[in-house]
């Protein structure tokens, strides 16, 4: 280990992403560190290199795109005025394990299906394995050095009451008043996350409320009704409209996260592939959903309407694209469903 560590346990000493490393190394050296960070991380270095996320926003060059002033660990880390995150009393919290439990040995060989060398390990692994590094780190504080994270305010979560007087028949109303109910209890949940006094846990719940009530909205508006009762929608629609949510084309966050969460909440979803297409096939190499070869499908248990509740979702739905266009999500997420009242 550098002396040089992130906020979030990254070895900025021998990061590829950072200036060390690619001192002293030709363009052709530097291409070749690149193009072999791309393989087996799945992603290219910048050419302008990371300033380290120990440096103050005031000194980050007006352009700059690393460190990421938007980062919520360093942001959380700042706030709560201590190193990095051994310092804090929750660590390792959830955010921290979503961002630096990911790029380990295990992972990196699972997804591209073989061994690495030790030499790869060390250089394009090892740097990112940022909890084990902060184990350390925390196994040398002592008590009073480990201090409670800032907190942060609640965020807002607004939501319209109920039009009671709908012009529909009891049936319809229920139904209506169902998917209602479903988005108020997701907008009141915490979405099985703790810590959410924290202001990276506060930031990341808003997050993922708003991917989970895209993926409703998204299967809701443009869904269409097969003779099993799911309602389905094809690749290429689902990927294009995902809004300012584009983590939704992650395929691991989607089974893992957006599939997760629904059935906690009575909503059952699959992505299944079409006749012909392996499964394989339907991700790219990083991970990504193609916007071909498979369908989003969506239905809902007896405990929330099961199919008179989808019907109603979808109607709502069409009827706020109808008139809001790009801000009916906006109010799809408010709950707002006064549009129910116009003939």
């Amino acid at each position: 280990m550098s002396g040089s560590v992130a906020k979030c346990g990254i070895d900025c000493g021998v990061c590829p992403w950072g200036p060390y490393p690619r001192k002293g190394m030709t363009a052709e050296e530097f291409g070749q560190l690149r193009n072999s960070a791309k393989r087996i991380l799945g992603y290219m270095p910048i050419k302008t290199p990371c300033l380290t996320c120990q440096i103050p926003d005031a000194k980050i060059p007006k352009g700059s795109k690393l460190p990421n002033r938007k980062c919520l660990i360093r942001q959380c880390v700042d706030r709560s005025k201590v190193a990095n995150c051994a310092y804090c009393s929750r660590f390792p919290c959830d955010t921290l394990k979503a961002t630096s439990g990911v790029w380990n040995r295990e992972n990196i060989e699972n997804r591209l299906g073989a061994p690495i060398s030790e030499e790869d390990y060390h250089a394009f692994v090892e740097p990112f394995e940022g909890i084990s590094r902060l184990q350390t780190v925390r196994a040398s504080l002592k008590p009073e050095e480990i201090l409670e994270p800032a907190k942060a305010p609640v965020s807002e979560t607004k939501i319209v009451d109920f039009p009671e007087d709908l012009p529909f028949s009891k049936e319809e109303k229920t139904s209506f008043k169902t998917v209602h109910q479903l988005l108020e209890t997701v907008k009141g949940s915490s979405l099985g996350m703790r810590d959410t006094d924290t202001f990276a846990q506060q930031h990341r719940l808003e997050n993922r409320r708003a991917h989970v009530l895209r993926f409703l909205w998204i299967l809701g508006r443009y869904g269409r009704f097969e003779k099993d009762g799911w309602l389905a929608v094809d690749a290429g629609t689902y990927v294009a409209s995902r809004g300012s949510e584009k983590m939704l084309a992650i395929w691991s966050f989607v089974r893992d996260t957006i599939f997760k969460v629904w059935s906690e909440f009575g909503v059952c979803c699959e992505r299944r592939a079409l006749k012909g297409v392996k499964e394989e096939d339907l991700t790219t190499g990083t991970g990504y959903l193609r916007s071909k070869g498979w369908v989003m499908k969506m239905r809902f248990e007896d405990k929330i309407g099961s199919t008179p509740a989808l019907e109603a979702l979808q109607s709502y739905t069409r009827r706020l694209d109808g008139k809001y266009g790009k801000k009916a999500f906006e109010r799809f997420s408010e709950a707002d469903m006064r549009i129910l009242l116009e003939e």
